[in-house]
């Protein structure tokens, strides 16, 4: 069973969100103010939490900080209006797994989740157009381009290949169907690959193949389900 934290301050939000996760047997969900979140999770350990970034007393950013640098944190996707424009950019930077927006749909919030809990980026339309929107501007400042081919010429051939389809969105799974190789083998070269970028997540592992121009992309909410 799946456990989601929906982090937000609106109690109406928040109860249709969880109504709609636990209307599916394999997910189940829980809800929180910002203020108690970080105990919250402490306390039941979800696998996924919703954090609204735009909260009245809580400054949803720094609550992302706190989230991530807890030992084993969840995966943490942000939710955001059409109106929160770049601050979605923020809090990928910082960590974020992912961004939905608040009115998506049940289909693709349920499929999110679920993509969330076995470690994909999911991304809505907006996030995803305002992502590749800042990065063809990326790469028209060479010291951005050269900084990240820099990086990513310390990996294997093997981690390249990896990294080119972590920006195309696949899964795990995918990757190693396509490579023809075991899962577990395909996350510890993951993990390998962020270790040596420097990076928290597939999306800024995406940033940094787009910027060596690597040929990846980067995946709405639909297409990592």
């Amino acid at each position: 069973m799946t456990l989601t934290l929906i982090v937000n301050d609106d109690p109406l939000l928040r109860a249709g969100l969880r109504m709609i996760i636990e209307s599916a047997d394999d997910l189940e969900a829980r809800i929180a103010g910002g203020a108690e979140a970080v105990a919250e999770v402490r306390r039941c350990r979800p696998d996924v939490v919703l954090l609204d970034i735009r909260m009245g007393a809580t400054n949803g950013f720094t609550l992302l900080k706190d989230l991530l640098e807890l030992p084993n944190p969840p995966r943490v996707a942000v939710l955001s209006s059409p109106a929160a424009g770049r601050s979605v950019l923020t809090a990928l930077r910082i960590g974020a797994a992912g961004c939905l927006l608040k009115d998506t749909g049940p289909e693709e919030l349920l499929a999110s989740v679920r993509a969330l809990a076995v470690g994909n980026t999911v991304l809505s339309t907006l996030a995803a157009s305002l992502l590749m929107a800042e990065l063809e501007e990326d790469v028209e400042h060479s010291d951005a381009s050269l900084e990240a081919r820099r990086m990513t010429a310390s990996l294997s051939v093997r981690e390249q290949e990896v990294l080119t389809m972590i920006g195309e969105g696949l899964s795990n799974a995918d990757i190693g169907r396509r490579l023809m190789l075991g899962t577990g083998t395909v996350k510890d070269c993951v993990s390998d690959i962020f270790n040596k970028l420097g990076v928290v997540n597939r999306v800024q592992a995406a940033v940094l193949a787009y910027r060596a121009r690597l040929p990846a992309g980067v995946s709405t909410a639909s297409e990592a389900a």
